[in-house]
């Protein structure tokens, strides 16, 4: 196929389809009117990725399907229907709605089906190249939109290329921050302008087999560049016989164009179909773009082979062409001329019987409701109710306005009740809580029998919570609880969940043993669960850790026997006990099975898991891992607003590296003192606390930090908030504080007495050395920081053992510990810390020489942390992020996290490049051995 004047965007499209099959892909975005040549542009360029060998994916968004989620991007990697591959059955299953009834809404669902998506598109440029082409984006779902703009992060790293074709102007707000989001990392956005003289003339002479004359050549020239205009008015004049070759060139005695719009020119092909035809082409153009034979004979009661006649026909006339995917019309433009000539009574009646077509023969429910929401009275309120659950799944803003419709016109009170209580569910997972609390209020003012009134109180306890309004949620599942059930039990546990977040202990505690006693009288295992679980919670929030262990271990046997998803995940929980008990061999295991399950069902407890190994990692002194933890996490859904903790994480790191201060001022405002009490933005106060170190002393970074330990935030109690006490103790021991420092010693001890682990004994050990000055306990403490695996810990022990060594006299004794504390700093590339030891010692009569240890370069495979030395080793094998998750107990978010970080030290530009590099490693290796 040849395009005439495009030959830069072609060349330039061509040029990023060859890179990208090198191994390094890149997106681009295509702009221009409609009929400016987009389609026929991406036509050129799926042509040469399939000579490239290429997997080429094709989709085009369509108005008409704009509420569909994930419509796009499941046409687009083929799987809106089931069967082909394993990974692609997964995905089409979770498109039915599969495991969406253990979700909490619509964002949940979505997560996973993204995600899913992406581990698919992943897997295959593991296996080889791949192109997306989606032509019409502007007409995306808003999902599909998401899924487009997670493919074009990072994608340089992929043997990827991705090419939107849209309208000049964006339609709608997720179409727009896809194009700012493109832009901002990179894409190059192409605008297809009207094609000059040269081009108009050429493209007349192939179509015509002959140079324009100059009367056919003015009369071309009203067609502006614009291609389709000008293909169009070509084929009318060639239709009317007004075309001649006279003395080698192309002419027509026409002086004005037989039809003054493009529109009309199209329309115009239909002039010598007979009339018959043109209806049924009305009618089809009516129903959508892509042309269903046999659903169209049953609604126009005409046989599928005398369609297929006409059709033949209009594919004639240019009106249709032939896809993979059937027959579609050549153009949208030829769809809304043709649909827009038949009335609206008619339209409606042709929407009615496509519908109750696509029901006799069991289609996909949202493709019969988009017919539905076409007509303006409500039909089918039954079939509604039946389909309503996957309705509200599969396309949830359809879901509402046809339940709403049907509510309106109910028959009589009992189908109007069934029928509210769909559409509140409707609107509740469609995050349209504002008016599903409406609904509610006017259900609840009705009449209603008791098991409905109950019905009413759960969607409401489960609205409220959605929307973060736990007082709410607590006092609907507690009146939804005594109105006696069937499960009274799990809304006492639902309740305490709500009473324990927002920190009512006491009377968590007693709807947590209510939920209990009633599991456990009934036989439901769930309310068991609750009941045990936010026992567990409650215990730990009180440093009980080993109770709070054993009543994990009650819950999770419970849940073994039952069969719903809680708001509260005891993986996470157990997790949290496995941290404070210093127990990583199980931590580790049970962390990879909460992100695994979080991530595959969507559960709320995802971020909370990533910052609890973003945590364990930092401790472990592999701080860039816990960087690739906390920048994956960053792009989950965050509805516990976690989000401080873990950029809090990351400005602890950059602090100790002596990088510039990190708090930007959102940080800043998060950090002051009113939101001290706010959940999860302890590690943010910490850094904080480490940046007035330095502008202002130990005395002002302690009143920042210690009010944390004195009254410990609600989800971080001293059996785990233990860890920032070495940072305390060494601030008030720098400020002379020795008041603090003595409640820092008393209050480690007892915790010491309820909790003796290895990392407790060291923090114990510490505060007491340094409160009594005795180098001894100092060094008992480095050697429980290092049985615990804690790097930055013993070094503040050896540190602090260096300075009263040497005023005890002990000079030999005090360089070492020096020189083991730098080494340790050096590992974790914390220069701040080595420049704070290296100035103690110096004051202190101590020198470490000139040379001391090496820190690891900053660039080559020797800058390669361990995690990433094996991650660039995994991608060098050609396995796929996922792949490479599943084996080293990692997310696929996290993997990608190390792959950039993996390019960045390397200095390389894709996934093949880091292969060839290791390559050349391993041969050098090989012959210097």
């Amino acid at each position: 196929m040849t395009l005439f004047g495009r030959e830069p965007q072609v060349r330039s499209l061509e040029s990023a389809a060859a890179e990208a099959a090198a191994g390094r892909g890149s997106a681009t975005l295509v702009e221009g009117e409609a009929g400016i040549g987009k389609s026929a542009l991406l036509d050129v360029v799926a042509a040469h990725c399939d000579r490239l060998g290429m997997r080429v994916l094709r989709a085009t968004g369509e108005q008409l399907e704009q509420d569909l989620p994930f419509a796009v991007a499941g046409a687009c990697l083929g799987v809106l229907t089931t069967g082909g591959q394993a990974n692609q059955a997964r995905v089409a299953a979770l498109l039915r709605g599969e495991g969406a009834d253990r979700q909490p809404g619509a964002a949940g669902h979505d997560f996973v089906v993204t995600e899913a998506m992406l581990d698919l598109v992943d897997d295959w440029c593991a296996a080889g190249p791949v192109a997306v082409l989606v032509d019409d984006v502007q007409w995306a779902d808003a999902q599909s939109i998401v899924v487009l703009h997670r493919l074009c992060r990072g994608i340089a790293q992929y043997p990827l290329l991705v090419v939107l074709a849209a309208a000049p102007e964006p339609c709608g707000e997720a179409m727009g921050a896809l194009v700012r989001s493109m832009t901002a990392k990179g894409a190059h956005r192409m605008n297809l302008p009207p094609l000059d003289p040269r081009a108009v003339a050429e493209l007349v002479e192939a179509t015509v087999g002959a140079p324009t004359g100059p009367q056919l050549a003015n009369l071309v020239a009203a067609a502006q560049g614009h291609p389709l205009y000008l293909s169009e008015l070509v084929a009318g004049l060639a239709r009317d016989g007004a075309l001649r070759i006279s003395q080698g060139r192309a002419e027509t005695d026409h002086e004005t164009p037989a039809a003054e719009s493009l529109q009309a020119m199209i329309m115009s092909r239909l002039g010598p179909l007979p009339s018959q035809t043109q209806t049924v082409l009305q009618h089809a153009a009516v129903l959508g773009a892509n042309v269903d034979l046999p659903m169209l004979a049953a609604v126009l009661e005409t046989p599928v082979l005398e369609l297929a006649e006409a059709f033949t026909a209009a594919a004639g006339a240019g009106l249709l062409v032939e896809t993979e995917a059937g027959l579609q019309f050549r153009h949208d433009l030829i769809r809304q001329g043709l649909a827009r000539q038949t009335p609206s009574s008619v339209r409606g009646v042709l929407h009615q019987r496509a519908a109750q077509a696509l029901m006799d023969r069991g289609a996909d429910v949202e493709r019969i409701a988009e017919h539905l929401a076409q007509l303006d009275h409500t039909e089918h309120g039954q079939w509604l109710m039946t389909a309503a659950p996957q309705l509200t799944v599969r396309a949830p803003d359809l879901a509402v306005t046809l339940l709403r419709a049907a509510a309106a016109a109910a028959p009589d009170d009992r189908a109007a009740t069934s029928l509210n209580l769909a559409l509140i569910r409707a609107l509740l997972w469609a995050g349209q809580t504002d008016d599903a609390e409406q609904v509610l209020h006017d259900q609840l003012a009705a009449f209603q029998s008791p098991a409905t009134r109950t019905q009413l109180l759960e969607l409401r306890m489960n609205g409220y919570f959605r929307q973060g309004r736990l007082q709410q949620a607590a006092a609907a599942g507690e009146d939804a609880a005594r109105l006696a059930p069937a499960h009274p039990g799990r809304l006492y546990g639902f309740a305490a969940v709500c009473r324990l977040l927002i920190g009512e202990f006491d009377t968590a505690d007693r709807l947590a043993g209510d939920a209990l006693r009633t599991g456990l009288a009934t036989g439901d295992a769930v309310a068991q669960a609750y009941g045990h679980n936010t026992l567990a919670v409650l215990r730990f929030s009180q440093s009980r850790v080993l109770e709070a262990l054993d009543l994990n271990t009650d819950a999770m046997t419970a849940l073994d026997n039952g069969d719903a998803t809680m708001v509260v995940d005891p993986l996470v929980v157990r997790a949290m006990c496995l941290f404070a008990l210093d127990r990583p061999a199980e931590l580790d295991l049970v962390l990879d099975a909460a992100i695994r399950r979080n991530r595959d069902t969507g559960g709320v407890y995802l971020t909370s898991a990533q910052l609890l190994r973003a945590n364990v990692l930092f401790l472990r002194g592999r701080w860039d891992d816990a960087l690739a933890e906390i920048r994956a996490a960053l792009d989950n859904p965050d509805p516990l607003h976690q989000a401080p903790a873990l950029r809090g994480l990351a400005a602890l790191v950059a602090m100790h590296r002596g990088q510039a201060r990190t708090l930007d001022p959102e940080l800043d405002e998060l950090a002051t003192a009113r939101v001290l009490e706010a959940p999860f933005t302890a590690p943010l106060r910490w850094a904080q606390a480490l940046a007035e170190e330095n502008e202002a002393g130990p005395g002002a970074a302690l009143d920042i930090l210690f009010p944390i330990w004195a009254q410990p935030p609600t989800f971080s109690p001293r059996c785990i908030g233990y860890r920032l006490c070495a940072d305390l103790a060494r601030l008030a021991y720098a400020a002379g504080d020795t008041g603090r420092l003595r409640v820092l010693a008393d209050t480690t001890a007892d915790l010491l007495s309820r909790q003796a682990i290895g990392s407790v004994e060291g923090t114990a050990a510490f505060c007491a050395g340094l409160l009594h000055e005795e180098p001894a306990q100092l060094l008992a403490a480095a050697a429980w920081f290092a049985q615990a695996g804690w790097p930055m810990h013993e070094g503040y022990a050896r540190e602090h053992a260096t300075v009263l060594l040497a005023a005890a006299g002990c000079l030999q004794p005090a360089r070492d510990e020096l020189a083991a504390a730098v080494a340790l700093y050096t590992g974790l590339e914390a220069s701040r810390d080595i420049d704070r030891a290296r100035s103690r010692a110096r004051q202190a009569g101590i020198r470490q020489g000139v040379r001391g240890p090496r820190g690891r370069p900053k660039h080559g495979w020797a800058a390669l942390s361990d995690t990433e030395h094996k991650v660039a080793l995994a991608v060098a094998e050609g396995r796929s992020n996922p792949d490479i998750a599943a084996q080293m107990f990692l997310s696929p978010r996290t993997v990608q996290s190390h792959v950039s970080s993996i390019l960045a030290k390397l200095g390389l530009r894709s996934r093949v490049e880091i292969a060839v590099s290791a390559s050349t490693v391993e041969d050098r290796a090989a012959a210097a051995g």
